[in-house]
Parts: C-alpha cells; sequence; structure tokens
C-alpha cells in the first residue's frame, strides 16, 4: 500500500485495539490502492503474526489472500447487466444473495470473512436493497469492504451504515520513487510514468511492467483528441 499512510494508520489503530467497523466504504478514483488495502486489511484482520507494522504476509492466511484462494474472503466483480442489452456492468442481486449465503456461517479456515466489492456504484437497485439489509442486520465475524469511485452513486442508507475511507491521488514524487524499484525502468522512464499516471498508482505499476499500457492510454488519448 503506497502512498496513504494515514489511512493505514487509522485502520491500523482500529485493527490493534479490536475497534474495527462491520463495514468500510474505500472512495477515491481508480486505480490509486482501495484494492491493495482492501487486501491488506483482510489479511491484517486475519494475519497469524500480526505486528503494529502490519500483516506479516508470510503466514499461510496472508498467502492464501493475496493469492485469492482463502475461503473466508471473497471479492465481488461486476457481471453485465442483467437486461442483456448495452455494455454497462452491475453487481446482480444474486452476487448478494450468495453473499448472504456465505457470511451466515462462522469462518471457515480464517478469523473472520471478509467481502470486498469492488464497485459498489454498480450495484443495481435490487442488490443495494439487499446489501443494505446486510449492513443493517451484520452477522458476527464479518467485514464488508465497499470500494467507490462515487460516493454520490450509492444509495445514502448504505454509505451511512458504512465508515468512510478517502483514497487522495498519490504524489507524483512517490510514485516516481516506487516505480524506480521496478526492473528495467531508468530513472527518465520513472519521471515520465509519474506524469503520466496522475496520482493513479495501480496504472504507473502497471504500465512500468507492461509497455502496452502506455500504448493503450496514448492510444486512447489520440482518439479522444480526433
Amino acid at each position: 500500500v503506497i502512498g496513504h499512510e494515514n489511512v493505514v494508520a487509522l485502520l491500523g489503530k482500529s485493527l490493534e485495539k479490536d475497534m474495527l467497523s462491520h463495514a468500510y466504504l474505500f472512495v477515491g478514483p481508480p486505480q490509486v490502492g482501495k484494492m491493495s488495502l482492501a487486501i491488506n486489511l483482510a489479511q491484517g484482520i486475519n494475519c497469524l503474526d500480526y505486528s503494529p507494522s502490519g500483516p506479516c504476509g508470510e503466514c499461510n492466511q496472508c498467502w492464501r489472500i493475496a493469492e485469492g484462494h482463502h475461503s473466508d474472503v471473497q471479492t465481488i466483480e461486476l457481471l453485465p447487466n442483467q437486461s442483456g442489452s448495452g455494455t454497462s456492468m452491475e453487481v446482480h442481486i444474486d452476487q448478494i444473495r450468495e453473499i448472504q449465503h456465505y457470511a451466515t456461517p462462522k469462518p471457515f479456515e480464517g478469523r473472520c470473512r471478509v467481502f470486498i466489492l469492488k464497485e459498489a456504484s454498480s450495484l443495481s437497485q435490487a442488490s443495494s436493497n439487499a446489501m443494505l439489509k446486510l449492513l443493517e442486520e451484520p452477522p458476527e465475524s464479518v467485514l464488508f469492504i465497499l470500494l467507490t469511485t462515487s460516493r454520490e452513486s450509492l444509495f445514502p442508507t448504505i454509505v451511512s451504515r458504512c465508515q468512510s475511507v478517502d483514497f487522495k491521488h498519490v504524489s507524483l514524487d512517490t510514485i516516481e520513487r516506487h516505480i524506480r524499484g521496478v526492473s528495467g525502468i531508468s530513472t527518465e522512464e520513472a519521471v515520465y510514468l509519474s506524469r503520466l499516471s496522475k496520482g493513479r498508482i495501480g496504472w504507473a505499476l502497471d504500465a512500468a511492467k507492461d509497455p502496452q499500457v502506455v500504448a493503450d492510454y496514448t492510444t486512447e488519448l489520440a482518439r479522444m483528441g480526433s
């Protein structure tokens, strides 16, 4: 988790004091680190060797969560809208029903079940109502983490039942410093990519590892300018 020290410190203190909320709303621009911190928090609450510096990253719990193999940690992806028209994506009501099904039993292998919604603003109306019911009557040993780029696009009642955490763009200096560590990246390339990133650390790291990311970005800019 890069460039969000205040957010990390806030959640770390809550974790150490066993005072985590049952639901968090991570709000911020795309690719600034919301998903990375959601995974990190899932590790922290289930880590076998947690310390003030954070989850160990090496125990079986941390490793399985990082690899996406942990039975108690689920990421809810977007699916094509159920009307069958257009290209819009959403979170279906069946996905929320599945969460309801898995949230009730006690955790299978960890201390806490964690459900991460990658873009909560894409909840359909039916999904929003079902999600609201879960937040109003949260099961024990369950943590919900909702990610969104827009707080205003969610039901106000959903927002009010989550602890909001705001993510800002990461400074260009911080981004440049971290992508210099990527194999094969020169200082000049690090400066260039940090400027292109516009504060999106996730995009910068992807671009440093895959030249196609920059190629796609410049093609899109050209298309928009034509």
